[in-house]
């Protein structure tokens, strides 16, 4: 079909590889300004049967049709460490996976690192090498789960292992969706046919497309023809080495997955804090990878012969196990950040969520939140990073509250750093200079000098939390990170 923008066309074709990544080969683009289910803008749908394939449209006026009407399927393939094709419908997913026959290789799904604990399929070396599913953990294999998936064939060709796999849509450790347009993993390869360390590992993003099985089902945008909303940027950070420096031995791309929710659930959208979009990004946790050195393009990398060095000490109290009063926990976690890392901006007159300390006038920045918890508290470990944290507190609301703080909550917990060497350490003997101490809350029996667990119960109660840090410096990658350990 003839183009009333020829250039258009080209600049839509270049967006759609850079943006479908390896493994998807980009057809002709199609001129889409005659057909009403095309949307405004530059979008891509799969081909019916080959994932490989895509089909791109390009339409230069306004278009009723939004992005990824329609879709009951979706396709998409990459090619990382091993490669991923996944296809969704309705009640099914089906997962191909690709790599060497001879050694163990893994894929984890919605995921930038291990710490994510993602759902993942692990597919060990040789003919008879078994198949399994299960959590990571951070840098450690984590624990192994019941089958959820169904192995459909195993086929080795040319020193390569293809698998495909089907499963539900919710398998109860993660859930795949028709309206998934792009799905982060990890993936890793191993030395041996059995788990062990990996050799090479790698995040990488799968980009999903409509299928083009019907004509009224619309691509998803590639190049929108109107900017999107503060929160919503998403992308890869792709570390460039500083050729001109030789200890600059960095590589590698990561998903940005941050996703700040609205109010109450969090306060960072309304602040419009830049960790929430990747247009606004200026560092922090996401971008902190091995290797990766955070400086300026004409700064020489410092201290490159002197690794840094930082000690950590650990104080375990160990009691037998009694049936009697010891009850096993499960472990929660809820976060009021993006949902992890967040900016702590330097404050300034004016800026929302900034206000003086009146201890010493100095600036401070807080951020809240209101979500709901799971049974009854047993202990818990704000992960707040200090120096910059001052503290987080826990409150509980009644259900009907929708903004749960200290005006209208009852205070749960409260934790504030402590610093070694300035006599505020309750335990003399751990007074320490140049140690930080951060007790966390506990709950247990009376006897032991503890209060009752509290019942948080979603049905009752709303949580709350809100998080002040020192704001005098700007800081990036500061958490708000609730570590809850509750009564089964």
């Amino acid at each position: 079909m003839a183009s009333s923008c020829s250039p258009c066309l080209n600049e839509c074709s270049s967006a759609a590889s850079k943006v479908l990544g390896n493994g998807t080969r980009v057809l002709q683009v199609l001129d889409g300004d005659t057909n009403p289910n095309v949307p405004m803008g530059c979008s891509a749908r799969s081909d019916t049967m080959d994932a490989s394939t895509a089909h791109i449209s390009y339409r230069s006026i306004s278009s009723k049709a939004l992005c990824g009407t329609g879709t009951t399927e979706i396709l998409g393939t990459t090619k990382s460490l091993v490669n991923v094709s996944v296809h969704v419908s309705a009640d099914l997913v089906t997962i191909t996976l690709i790599g060497p026959s001879n050694v163990w290789w893994g894929v984890g799904f919605n995921a930038s690192a291990m710490k994510d604990q993602p759902w993942a399929i692990i597919v060990e070396g040789g003919s008879n090498g078994t198949i399994t599913e299960r959590r990571l953990q951070d840098q450690n294999p984590g624990k192994q789960l019941n089958n959820t998936i169904t192995v459909q064939s195993i086929r080795i060709k040319h020193s390569l292992k293809t698998v495909v796999a089907t499963r539900k849509l919710n398998n109860g450790y993660f859930t795949f969706s028709t309206q998934m347009m792009e799905l982060p993993f990890i993936n890793a390869i191993g030395n041996t046919p059995l788990l062990s360390y990996h050799k090479e590992h790698a995040p990488s993003t799968l980009t999903l497309l409509p299928i083009n099985n019907k004509n009224d089902v619309a691509g998803i945008c590639i190049c929108e023809g109107k900017i999107l909303p503060f929160g919503q940027g998403q992308g890869t950070l792709t570390y460039v080495a500083n050729k001109s420096q030789t200890v600059d031995v960095g590589t590698g791309t990561v998903s940005f997955v941050n996703k700040c929710p609205l109010q109450p659930r969090c306060d960072l959208l309304k602040q419009k804090n830049p960790t929430c979009d990747a247009r606004t990004y200026v560092g922090g946790q996401t971008s902190c990878h091995h290797m990766w050195s955070l400086l300026d393009a004409d700064q020489e990398i410092p201290w490159s012969d002197q690794p840094l060095e930082y000690h950590l000490k650990f104080r375990f109290w160990v009691q037998e196990y009694n049936a009697s009063y010891h009850q096993i926990l499960s472990r929660k976690t809820w976060g009021i950040a993006s949902p992890v890392e967040y900016d702590v901006p330097k404050c300034e007159k004016g800026m929302i969520g900034c206000s003086r300390n009146p201890i010493d006038n100095s600036w401070m920045h807080t951020i809240t939140g209101t979500y709901f918890g799971s049974g009854k508290l047993a202990a818990a470990h704000f992960h707040c990073h200090a120096p910059t944290c001052l503290s987080i507190a826990m409150y509980r609301c009644d259900q009907n509250v929708k903004m749960c703080n200290a005006t209208n909550g009852e205070l749960l917990c409260e934790e504030r750093p402590i610093y070694g060497g300035t006599g505020k350490v309750p335990t003399k003997k751990f007074d320490e200079p140049g140690y930080i101490l951060q007790p966390p809350c506990l709950w247990g029996d009376s006897k032991f000098g503890l209060e009752e667990p509290v019942d948080v119960d979603p049905t009752k109660y709303v949580l709350g939390s809100v998080k002040t840090s020192n704001a005098t410096y700007g800081h990036h990658g500061e958490m708000a990170w609730q570590q809850m350990y509750v009564l089964q």
